[in-house]
Order: structure tokens, then C-alpha cells, then sequence
């Protein structure tokens, strides 16, 4: 991979010249590009390797880790199809020539459509269990999916059988995968089509419970990549030799790898750096709200945790119980009647009933205990009487 001015592509310069084109010829701003992209994704494999290890601890299990390290390996074949199309590396005598292969499958179905899709099943879950009451597993969450998949695939095996002039071919001469405005058109508007799907199911599950709610990191990631969308649109249509131009090619290649880069961490970030430095406190603080919600079973908190986080978001209202040691005297502990502990409550209540449903949980209030009494030597409101 040469990323000097050798003497093919002085070649090519001169070929496009006579075409009335201005080629920039590859260069050391592409390799840089090349390598701080893939350093990006080698920090971005670490990650997911700690991920995958730590997949069943219940902060990165509520993140669906599976889903989102194939959303990372989807967005490695999207980057292995911009260093083809986007015109960064020399494609004669590589496989890279061959256009559909790369620039659709690889780039377009396995990239771009596929970490979309993905992105869209995560969303799609929290849906269908808290939006439509419905279980959060089985043929019903994957059919979407399924039916999203078997039409990208139905868009490759016809970019496949239709002619190179049709949908995209290589041009040896100026050593570039070119693809029509049509077929061009056609792919974008596939990819809007599932983007404006996902922010219309993520703003249906803006209001979800607290435990799950990703409102914040979604609304950013789908601003992220509309506007990174909007970008590479209008560059395609406005600007269809933009590979020919440095700073073109450069700046739509690192648009489309830095989004998806702050998509990735949005979601991932927090739980993934709480769990390598702030792991205790962090995942007693997510417990917390899930007790909150009610749904602990469904990450299986074991009681003893259940029992740290009592002790440490408890009321000032609870008081430990004491014997009253003053002769002839009791007074009741004032304790507010209309404050329920629901924590206290999910301790006790070890046992639950979940039916494949996040808000088929059976909770209860606490039957109700008397308060303790107070002893005289804390309670200065307290005096024996004479």
C-alpha cells in the first residue's frame, strides 16, 4: 500500500486530466487518516474485548453486549469499504477492484445497513417491554429483524445480478470504483428510511423507566448521524468526484468513522469505564434505581446486594430498632406513616414473579411493623416521668 507519487499514479493523474478532472494524488494525509482510524478501532477492539469478558456483570448486561460487538464489527467492514470508494488506497492489483463486492457488500449491507439494523433491535426491545407490554424475547422482538435483513440482502443479490454500469464498476484508468447517481440515490434512501425509523422508536422510549432509559445517549447518537447523513448526501450528489479531492474525501471518511465512533461511546462509555475504575459504587447506584423500578429479578440482584444498597439509600426516616431503658416511660418512635421504603420492600420479598415481562413484577407494599421505641439517652424529647 504506497501512499507516495509513484509512477502509476502520476499515471493517473494525467488520466484524469484529460478527462477534465483535478485528481489530488494519494498521499501521506491518507495514510495518516488510515492509521489514526484504525488506531480509533484498535482502542474500540479493546473495549469490546473487556466487554465480552464482563458481558454478565448487570450494568453491561442491560446494554445488550452481543448486539453491540457486532455493531463494532460492522463498522470495521464499513471502514474497509470507505478506504476503497472514498478513493484513500490504490486499488489495481488488489482485491479491492472488485466494486460490488467491497463497495456493496462489505461497505453498504454488512457496514452501513448492518450496524443500523442492530442499533434498531436494541431500541426495538425496549419498545416492545415497556412501550407494548410484550415479552422482551422470542419470534416477536426478531421479526423486524429478520424481515430488515432478508430485504437488505434482497437489495445485494439485485445489485449483484444487474449490470457494473448500472449499479458500480471499476474504472481502471483512474484506478476508482465509480457508481451512478441511481443506484446512488436508491442506497441513501434506504439508509434514511432506517434512520428516521430508529429516532421515531427512540423517541417513543424517551420516557421509559430510569434503569433503561437511553434518551439522552440516543438523542445524541441520532444527531450525530443525521447530521453526518446530511453531510455525506449532500456531498455525493453535490460533489459525486469528491474522491478525486483531498480534503473532501478526507473529511467524509472521518465524518462517518468519528460519529460512528461517539454512537458507540454514548451508549457503552459510561458502564465501561465504571466498570474498570468505579465498579462497586457504580453498580450500587444502578442497582438502586432498579430496585426503584422494580425490576431487579430481571438481572437476578442477589439479596445481599439489595441489602448494601438499603443501608446505603435508606431514609433519614429509618431508625434501627433500641429497648427502651427508662423506667416508666414509653413513647412510640415518630416515624412519617406516609413514607414506604420500596427497598426495604424488594429486600424482604426475595421472591418474584416475572413473566417474560419487565413490568410484571409482583410488588407489594410492606405489611405494617411498629415503629420501635426511642431510648431517653438518644432522644433528648424523651424524659421519664415523676
Amino acid at each position: 500500500m504506497a501512499f507516495s507519487l509513484t509512477q502509476a499514479e502520476q499515471e493517473r493523474v494525467k488520466a484524469a486530466a484529460e478527462l477534465g478532472i483535478r485528481l489530488d494524488p494519494i498521499g501521506r494525509a491518507d495514510m495518516v487518516l488510515v492509521i489514526v482510524i484504525s488506531a480509533m478501532y484498535g482502542v474500540d477492539l479493546v473495549a469490546v474485548a473487556y466487554l465480552l469478558w464482563n458481558r454478565r456483570w448487570p450494568p453491561l448486561k442491560s446494554k445488550c453486549p452481543g448486539i453491540m460487538a457486532a455493531g463494532f464489527g460492522s463498522c470495521v467492514c464499513w471502514f474497509v469499504g470507505d478506504l476503497q470508494i472514498n478513493g484513500h488506497v490504490h486499488l489495481a492489483g488488489t482485491p479491492l477492484t472488485n466494486c460490488k463486492a467491497v463497495g456493496v457488500w462489505v461497505r453498504v449491507l454488512l457496514g452501513v445497513c448492518t450496524v443500523s439494523a442492530l442499533l434498531a433491535l436494541r431500541s426495538y426491545g425496549l419498545f416492545r417491554v415497556f412501550c407494548q407490554k410484550r415479552p422482551g424475547r422470542g419470534a416477536g422482538l426478531y421479526l423486524p429483524f429478520v424481515a430488515y435483513c432478508v430485504c437488505t440482502l434482497a437489495c445485494g443479490v439485485v445489485a449483484q445480478v444487474l449490470s457494473p454500469r448500472i449499479t458500480v464498476e471499476y474504472q481502471p484508468a483512474l484506478d476508482f470504483c465509480y457508481c451512478p447517481k441511481p443506484f446512488r440515490a436508491a442506497l441513501y434512501a434506504y439508509i434514511w428510511a432506517t434512520w428516521l425509523l430508529i429516532a421515531g422508536i427512540n423517541y417513543r422510549i424517551r420516557n421509559i423507566k430510569s434503569a433503561f432509559n437511553e434518551s439522552r445517549e440516543m438523542g445524541a447518537a441520532c444527531a450525530v448521524v443525521f447530521a453526518v447523513l446530511t453531510f455525506s448526501t449532500a456531498l455525493q450528489f453535490a460533489r459525486p468526484d469528491y474522491p478525486f479531492a483531498r480534503t473532501l474525501r478526507l473529511l467524509t471518511t472521518g465524518a462517518d468513522h468519528v460519529g460512528t465512533n461517539a454512537v458507540w461511546w454514548a451508549i457503552m462509555g459510561e458502564p465501561l469505564w465504571n466498570a474498570r475504575f468505579n465498579r462497586a459504587a457504580y453498580q450500587e447506584a444502578w442497582t438502586a434505581r432498579l430496585l426503584r423500578d422494580g425490576l431487579q429479578s430481571a438481572y437476578d440482584v442477589p439479596p445481599a446486594l439489595s441489602a448494601t444498597v438499603v443501608l446505603h439509600s435508606a431514609s433519614d426516616f429509618m431508625y434501627a430498632p433500641e429497648p427502651l431503658e427508662c423506667a416508666d416511660t414509653y413513647a412510640p418512635a415518630l416515624v412519617p406513616a406516609t413514607r414506604t421504603n420500596t427497598a426495604t420492600t424488594a429486600t424482604r420479598r426475595s421472591s418474584r414473579t416475572y413473566n417474560n415481562n419487565a413490568d410484571a413484577f409482583d410488588i407489594r407494599p410492606p405489611p405494617a411493623v411498629p415503629a420501635p421505641p426511642r431510648t431517653c439517652a438518644n432522644d433528648p424529647f424523651l424524659r421519664p416521668r415523676r
